[in-house]
């Protein structure tokens, strides 16, 4: 992934690749503001969904080389789907399939609900910011990698994340950890993790979680139109296959065309760790679920 854009989207500075051509493929990442999710977390599948669609994979709105929100009530999730909803905007993309992953799954199936004719089909991967709660969902995971961090983030820092959410580590490059070293390092990014310890859990978490349901209620009621394709690894620590399986029957009662997979030796990096299967799984789903 080279050759990074730019582009203002509602007075925000957003970063994104694009390349390939055909029908647009929106990829989502994860996270929350001042985490070093990024648009570069999908390095390792780029360049092969190019071959097939026309691929574009931004920073979103607080995360990897966007812009901070400009104000203390933006730190939401709310704030995130209107951020992705104005780039898809700004760069003129129509009928196209949105890809999101763990926290940029309720974006995307969010986006898909609102405005059925602008999305065609949709991708969530291991999220349970879009699954229902349920019990066996650790509480603590994230906050467990954030103890003691170090007064500078480095290498040792930036890693803890993907190798606890990972079940084979192979994924995790020279090429994509110097990535998140230099993300983390941003005065911004430090500048929205000091907001998010403030904000989380008096605003974006009861944001995040009202967005959800709306979301799962609106489904339920028929706005999501889209095919769907739901990826999971079977070995996920931080969202458990088992919301997988929820989300499948909540998502297939509405939508027809629904199919749901399972990755065995995959944890929440799936798309990483088994990277040339699930992109062969998404260029087959879009092509004939899109067909006609």
């Amino acid at each position: 992934m080279k050759d990074a854009k730019f582009i203002h989207v509602d007075g925000i500075k957003t970063r994104y690749f694009e390349a390939g051509k055909g029908d647009p493929l929106v990829l989502i990442h994860g996270g929350h503001f001042g985490s070093y999710y990024n648009a570069y977390h999908w390095s390792l599948n780029f360049d092969d969904l190019a071959s097939h669609f026309r691929v574009l994979a931004l920073d979103k709105i607080g995360q990897g080389h966007t812009d901070n929100p400009n104000s203390d009530g933006d730190y939401t999730m709310t704030k995130t789907i209107e951020h992705v909803y104005g780039f898809l905007r700004s760069v003129g993309a129509e009928k196209v399939t949105l890809m999101g992953h763990s926290r940029g799954a309720l974006p995307a199936a969010r986006i898909a609900a609102d405005h059925p004719d602008l999305v065609k089909a949709v991708i969530l991967l291991d999220t349970n910011t879009l699954a229902a709660d349920h019990p066996s969902t650790p509480t603590n995971f994230y906050a467990k990698l954030d103890e003691n961090p170090p007064p500078t983030p480095n290498e040792e820092f930036v890693r803890r994340e993907p190798e606890a959410n990972s079940y084979s580590k192979t994924h995790i490059t020279a090429d994509f950890v110097e990535e998140m070293l230099a993300i983390a390092r941003l005065p911004k990014i430090l500048e929205a993790r000091k907001k998010t310890e403030q904000l989380m859990n008096r605003q974006f978490i009861p944001d995040a979680r009202k967005k959800k349901y709306e979301t799962l209620d609106m489904i339920r009621d028929g706005r999501l139109k889209a095919p769907t394709l739901i990826l999971w690894g079977l070995n996920d620590p931080s969202a458990p296959v088992v919301l997988g399986h929820q989300l499948f029957q909540h998502i297939s009662y509405a939508v027809p065309r629904t199919q749901f997979h399972v990755f065995n030796h995959a944890g929440h990096y799936l798309f990483r760790e088994h990277a040339r299967e699930l992109d062969r799984l998404v260029v087959n789903f879009v092509q004939e679920a899109t067909a006609g």
